[in-house]
């Protein structure tokens, strides 16, 4: 990268980097075990961070992300491009206009193969991706957040839930299917299916039904199509140079930089898609429905 790069600085300690003081931002992109150690450290040295999800490896760790963000200069930001995404902005604004009546039951899939020929590379680079030490065990975690994100941002929190996991395939290590029943604080129901070692022609990254009242709304890679009510044609919305938010959430990292507007992905926001990850774990352990913590006090 440095020969390609003219002029590019290479550290063999992210430490020195983060004492150059011309450095104004960084990104944290590092094995998930080690991303809050280094989040708090950029926070310390002044830097503006823009810190890959899950925000942390632990519910404990993203508290401590939290205590020492109140105390940072510089802007913060979470690295979750779902929650820029444009098809999720748009089912958020549709459901809330009431296009569709008040959602009462929902529904969330996703389904690929880790271990496809064109992933191997992704996947088998780094140990921390198949053996895993921190808590969610490879795409539990790593995946989930995107997953319950977008559910957020759509229908709002998520109150209690009751999960399931089953591990299937013995390349990695933890479980690579995950099912999950989930009851919203506005009552709504659904379930949410993750196989991460789906054999099928199709792959699913984040399919999400939502059933209200009066009418229907399906989100699938970079199309919307909702329902209005039952005799009406549907209503379709593909948003153009759609790449599942990723220049989106660059765009606000740089715009919150100048005071041009708010981070929208932010720590706080991080921190509450990690609590459901890890009820979803606890329940799984344990086969008890368990309730999501509110985070409400962390946050504050």
């Amino acid at each position: 990268f440095a020969r390609e790069i003219s002029g590019a600085k290479v550290y063999d300690d992210y430490r020195a980097l983060l004492d150059r003081p011309e450095v104004e931002a960084v990104l944290v992109a590092v094995p998930i075990e080690f991303g809050a150690r280094v989040f708090i450290d950029a926070m310390d040295a002044g830097k503006h961070v823009l810190a890959e999800k899950p925000i942390a490896a632990t519910v404990a760790e993203a508290r401590q992300i939290l205590q020492a963000a109140k105390h940072a200069s510089g802007v913060l930001a979470i690295a979750e491009n779902f929650r820029y995404r444009e098809d999720v902005v748009k089912a958020r604004e549709i459901i809330a206009a009431g296009e569709i009546g008040d959602v009462y039951c929902f529904q969330i899939t996703t389904k690929f193969d880790l271990l496809t020929d064109f992933r191997r590379p992704w996947f088998e680079k780094g140990m921390w991706r198949h053996s895993p030490s921190h808590p969610g065990i490879s795409m539990i975690s790593d995946m989930g957040v995107h997953v319950i994100s977008s559910l957020r941002d759509i229908l709002g929190e998520v109150s209690e839930l009751y999960a399931q996991m089953l591990d299937t395939a013995t390349a990695t290590e933890g479980p690579d299917c995950m099912l999950v029943q989930l009851t919203l604080s506005r009552h709504a129901v659904g379930h949410y299916l993750a196989c991460y070692s789906a054999k099928v022609t199709k792959e699913t990254v984040f399919d999400f039904m939502a059933f209200g009242k009066t009418g229907s709304l399906q989100v699938t890679e970079g199309e919307v199509q909702w329902l209005r009510a039952p005799g009406t044609s549907a209503l379709t919305y593909r948003p153009e140079g759609y790449d599942r938010g990723y220049k989106n959430q660059w765009r606000n990292f740089y715009r919150a930089i100048r005071g041009e507007e708010a981070v929208v992905s932010t720590p706080e926001q991080g921190y509450r898609d990690l609590l459901v990850i890890d009820a979803a774990l606890r329940s799984a352990c344990s086969g008890q429905k368990v309730r999501v913590e509110s985070g409400q006090e962390d946050v504050e």
